[in-house]
């Protein structure tokens, strides 16, 4: 199972069946009102599945205890902490919008067993990994339009890369995440182009909105979009920048504002983490914030969990693989870096041919590109200041722009003959890895994921 899908499959149902959000509990007032150590009324995990609380992040689990089986758990009682509820819906705090979108598929399915049920809400999501693809194409085919390397190597690495699949083919909101954010992106760079044109702005307005009803972490683009503005249409015309502004903000918010009043009328704050911080007694904070941006450790982590570990940090990956991906991701760093310092200088490369815009637009699109990788994995460390589950993934709606700035750096270090060989070679070795992953690492797990600790992993 991908992670969270049975806590984003209960909240679908709740909202489905029951026609409302479901609420996290507040932990002071559910100790209150137990009664004779029966736990007070919440909005949980349905206990038909139970079978699957390995898959969960809050369940005691002993799936093969019977007592367990008829009658879940939902009470711990921790030591020194005092009691805590168990198997509760921990993502209620997300945004509606991709439940509501998956209602129907739940309706229409309302006769099948769960297990289907499943399968059809994971089959529901593959439109959006599509859609993030053909972003990247577009976003690329803006960049560099007559660059065959850029246009054809850059969706490929998208679509190709292991994570961004799976999280294409599971219960879960963060694909719908990465296409909205996907979208945006590509409106930023069209926007740039074109001088923020009406249209545009009220696209990106609309599209914004609708991200923030998907996922919070969405809003890491508000400023980017901001110094993006600022920088394409400056100071000087500051009434039409300001219009600008309000053309992109006020539809943005008019969609997003109820979601966060009901947000800040239910938990007191504009997430709900911190009622999530309370109810994970487990829970402690990763670092300061100045640890974790210095801290290899933290780095290295985040780049396993980019290239696997698959959300629950159960399928890991050996470290000759690690450094067989590391390496061509190093050098497309360092070309970019090259290509940086030559655009700047205005000194010709013998890997820039004609592709290359001289405009001085795409120039300014790309550092905001970079800008946008910037935000996002700060935004991670932020996240790790706070919660232990820090991930990868929450990096994962930049994987288009992160995408462009790689193979940018690749096709730098290759001559302007050897491109069509280079895209070729970019496209096989996806294409080998991914197969390489699944036959030595995906498959095997699926053999002994039943075992009740989950202990798989390679041995050296």
């Amino acid at each position: 199972s991908g992670h969270d899908e049975l806590a984003h499959f209960s909240y679908i149902r709740t909202l489905a069946t029951e026609g409302r959000l479901p609420v996290l509990p507040d932990l002071e007032a559910w100790r209150s009102q137990l009664q004779g150590g029966q736990p007070p009324p919440t909005d949980e995990i349905p206990g038909e599945l139970y079978t699957y609380c390995r898959f969960v992040l809050d369940w005691y689990c002993e799936p093969d205890n019977v007592q367990w089986r008829e009658h879940p758990p939902r009470i711990v009682t921790v030591p020194g902490y005092g009691y805590f509820p168990s198997g509760y819906q921990y993502v209620a705090n997300h945004p509606p919008l991709y439940y509501v979108l998956m209602t129907p598929v739940y309706l229409l399915s309302r006769g099948a067993s769960v297990e289907v049920q499943q399968y059809l809400l994971r089959l529901a999501v593959i439109p959006f990994g599509l859609l993030t693809v053909y972003a990247a194409f577009r976003t690329t085919r803006l960049l560099f339009p007559s660059d065959w390397f850029m246009v054809i190597t850059v969706p490929a690495f998208v679509a190709f890369q292991p994570q961004i699949s799976y999280e294409a083919a599971m219960v879960n909101n963060d694909i719908v995440a990465i296409a909205i954010f996907s979208l945006l992106i590509w409106g930023l760079m069209a926007g740039m182009k074109r001088g923020f044109p009406v249209r545009i702005c009220l696209l990106l307005g609309a599209t914004l909105g609708a991200g923030l009803l998907v996922k919070s972490t969405t809003a890491t683009i508000a400023p980017v979009i901001g110094l993006a503005m600022l920088w394409t249409l400056g100071l000087r015309d500051w009434r039409r920048l300001i219009t600008r502004g309000v053309l992109v903000g006020a539809p943005a918010a008019v969609m997003a504002a109820p979601w966060y009043v009901y947000l800040y009328r239910t938990y007191g704050d504009l997430s709900g983490l911190q009622r999530v911080a309370e109810l994970q007694y487990w829970n402690a904070p990763m670092g300061s914030f100045w640890q974790l941006l210095t801290d290899p450790d933290f780095v290295i982590g985040r780049f396993r969990e980019s290239w696997g570990e698959y959300g629950w940090r159960i399928i890991h990956f050996r470290d000759d693989l690690l450094i067989a991906i590391a390496v061509p991701m190093i050098a497309g760093l360092i070309g970019l870096a090259i290509y940086a310092v030559a655009r700047w200088r205005g000194v010709a490369l013998w890997s820039i041919g004609p592709a290359d815009d001289p405009a001085g637009w795409q120039g300014r699109a790309l550092w905001i590109l970079v800008l946008a990788c910037a935000v996002a994995y700060l935004a991670v460390i932020q996240f790790g200041t706070q919660f232990a589950l820090a991930q990868a993934r929450y990096f994962f709606p930049v994987v288009n722009a992160a995408a462009i700035l790689l193979m940018l750096g690749l096709r730098t270090l290759l001559p302007w003959r050897w491109r069509p060989a280079g895209q070729g070679l970019v496209l096989a070795a996806l294409i080998a890895l991914n197969v390489y992953i699944f036959a030595a690492y995906v498959l095997p797990f699926t053999t002994t994921f039943d075992q009740p600790t989950l202990p798989w992993v390679w041995r050296d």
